[in-house]
């Protein structure tokens, strides 16, 4: 701002460039205005100097709360991601097959599969202390530990009553479809607080049988420990470090200062909130969120509630199901996120506590030049808020940029017309080869079919949540995604554009895959096991009985295999029945359903194969594992050989089990004729 230069003339007649003649009164004059204006300055100075240094100060309060937003919504998300995580497998534990199964017939198989998938589980997801099945009464039917990080499954004569624990009576207190969660504590081993320490949190849930009765209670020992570094390390990330996890009685669960953690466990009743920040604690325990000030200095707090799994949250662990939990789980696990400023971090970030500040206020104090120093005053401030706008304005840019989750934007004809760095770096791409391309060139075949689908439902409906997707990358990879849209119409109704927020679930679906490949596997040999077989041996058989197909089915058993057993040991026994699945796999055709039975009897089932194949393809067998060399753990080699009997489909066959015991019969007559043989079911020499 620049005032017009006045340059007066003077007695002799002299004028000044601006064409202004101004007397030598006038200039009297408008020095003692000037005097005038610079004494009402300094009262006007005087008098708002507090109230705008206490605008200013709250600004910088506000400022730096508004930096720790981040912080707490990052946090947030992360613990109800990993609750969520806890709730997905107890549910998928819960609702396995071998788990069903096992409480219907109470068999010992069953029990063996379903000691499998609980150490497949403790083992693939290294998060749990214990994974228990008890029954009603609280005895333990299955157990699970993983000591030092190795999984082992408890004997039944070790197995204990736990019907006094408090985690079995919250769970007759619940209904089928509820869970509850324990509060998180130390771990406790004969009355000692296990060295180091562990967190944990029990996840308990009923079981159903296959009739739906209640037949005992599910418990996951989830391990807290992994959960809380990732908190610590989201809070390191802040200007002061300085961020408190708090149960809902104000001890720490984690805290800066790691001695004053888990107060109560500890027998330390004054390492909590309260005694530390008496002056805060009253808001903090009342409040769900908020800020509080106090002499020491700002607290911002947010309650975590971390199974609040909102439907409407935009997130990529929105639950399928709600979980049903227990009044007392919401009660335990009532935490709270406290983000602590002192005063001398804010006051760091005043101007007014910097060297530069302090002289800006000496000259301001001393300076004559009132309306000098106004008009600069002004000017800066109008550069203040300027710069402001700008800062507002890039951190909202930057937020929508670098979001954890992807954003786009499509036209009408579902072409990007805008994408954010974070789903362009998924994909691979630079943004200029993404602008103006259609969404479906980035998508699977099969994802493109479905994307069709959403995209034209969306041009009617306001908002679509929860599309699964497979996107396609540069680089030829793929990865699944979960995308929610809300459609915008232009003035005349019509629609204009879909605003598309996406989340990266490929860890979950990975997670799903993985658990159905854990319940359909044998551990050992990794093909597929006796409930995976029926399933798919159900299939062909039902195709082939419906078009009166070809059908061969080959039972065989490893001769002697007890001897290996007693020679060798387990170890040695294992060796065989691995080389023996991975030699018999790679000989059969992809088409063709190959299990392991139980013990050392393998079965297969053979499509579209007549008789006279089916019997080379057996001997085939039969000389390949015969000639086979197994090395044993020793360095020993040795051979075995195996007795295989087959059947083929007859029109009278109309169940596989039957079907199966015919394979099964020419097996005991191979048995019985010396071994080391291949053997056809004959009706005739069973009568």
């Amino acid at each position: 701002m620049t005032q017009p230069l006045l340059l007066e003339q003077t007695r002799s007649g002299q004028t000044g460039l601006s064409g202004f003649t101004v007397d030598l009164p006038i200039k009297r004059l408008i020095f003692k205005r000037f005097v005038a204006f610079f004494v009402l300055f300094c009262v006007i100075v005087l008098a708002l100097a507090g109230p705008i240094y206490w605008q200013y100060a709250q600004e910088q309060q506000q400022r730096l709360l508004a930096q720790e937003e981040t912080s707490v919504v990052a946090t947030t998300q992360m613990i109800q991601k990993e609750m969520y995580e806890q709730l997905h497998l107890l549910d998928l534990l819960k609702n396995s097959p071998a788990m069903v199964e096992y409480l219907s017939s109470g068999s010992a198989t069953d029990r063996t599969r379903l000691e499998v998938l609980f150490k497949n589980t403790a083992t693939t997801y290294s998060r749990f202390d214990q994974i228990r099945l008890l029954d009603n009464s609280g005895h333990e039917l299955v157990r699970v530990n993983t000591p030092q990080g190795e999984v082992q499954v408890v004997p039944s004569d070790r197995l204990q009553d736990k019907s006094h624990r408090y985690y079995f009576t919250e769970a007759k207190a619940l209904a089928a479809d509820q869970v509850f969660v324990s509060r998180m504590d130390l771990n406790v081993e004969q009355g000692v607080i296990e060295q180091p320490h562990k967190p944990m949190l029990r996840f308990v849930t009923p079981v159903l049988d296959a009739d739906g009765d209640r037949a005992g209670v599910l418990i996951l020992n989830f391990m807290a420990q992994n959960m809380l570094e990732r908190f610590r390390l989201q809070m390191s990330r802040r200007i002061d470090q300085q961020g408190m996890l708090l149960d809902p009685q104000g001890f720490w669960l984690s805290n800066h200062k790691r001695s004053n953690e888990w107060g109560a466990d500890l027998d330390n009743p004054t390492h909590n909130f309260a005694t530390l920040y008496p002056d805060a604690w009253p808001s903090v325990a009342a409040q769900e969120s908020g800020v509080v000030e106090t002499a020491q200095g700002l607290f911002r707090f947010q309650s975590i509630n971390p199974f609040a799994f909102s439907l409407s949250q935009k997130t990529d662990f929105r639950p399928r199901q709600g979980a049903l939990l227990s009044d007392a789980t919401i009660a335990n696990t009532a935490w709270k996120l406290v983000i602590f400023l002192p005063k001398e971090v804010i006051q760091a970030q005043s101007v007014l506590y910097q060297p530069l500040g302090r002289t800006v206020l000496a000259l301001i104090v001393l300076s004559l030049a009132g309306v000098a120093w106004l008009l600069a005053y002004n000017k800066v401030h109008k550069l203040a808020r300027r710069r402001y706008h700008q800062a507002v304005t890039a951190e909202l840019s930057d937020l929508y940029e670098h979001a954890p989750c992807g954003y786009h934007s499509l036209d009408t004809s579902g072409h990007f017309i805008r994408i954010n760095q974070t789903e362009l770096a998924w994909l691979g791409y630079d943004h200029e080869e993404v602008v103006g391309q259609p969404f479906v060139n980035f998508l699977t075949p099969d994802s493109q079919l479905r994307f069709n689908k959403f995209f034209t439902l969306l041009k009617t409906e306001q908002e679509i949540d929860n599309i699964v997707l497979e996107m396609q990358c540069k680089d030829g990879s793929t990865f699944y995604v979960s995308t929610s849209a809300t459609s915008l119409n232009d003035q005349k109704g019509h629609f204009a554009i879909a605003r598309t927020s996406v989340f990266d679930i490929t860890d979950r679906i990975q997670l799903e895959r993985k658990l159905e490949q854990l319940a359909n596997m044998d551990a050992l040999t990794h093909i597929s096991n006796r409930r995976h077989f029926y399933e798919r041996g159900e299939l062909e058989f039902q195709r082939a009985v419906r078009y009166k197909h070809a059908l061969a089915i080959l039972m065989f058993d490893i001769d002697y295999f007890k001897r290996v057993n007693d020679t060798y040991g387990h170890d040695g026994g294992d060796v065989v029945l691995k080389q023996l699945a991975k030699t018999v796999q790679d000989s059969l055709r992809d088409l063709d359903v190959f299990a392991r039975f139980g013990g050392e009897e393998f079965i297969a089932l053979l499509p579209e194969l007549s008789a006279e194949q089916a019997a080379l393809v057996a001997e085939r067998l039969r000389r390949e594992i015969a000639e086979m060399p197994v090395i044993m753990p020793s360095g020993e080699t040795m051979n075995i050989t195996v007795s295989i009997g087959f059947a083929m489909l007859t029109a009278q066959d109309k169940q596989l089990d039957a079907f199966i015991k015919k394979a099964d019969l020419a097996l005991y007559q191979a048995k019985e004729q010396g071994r080391n043989r291949v053997i056809e079911f004959n009706a005739d020499s069973e009568q």
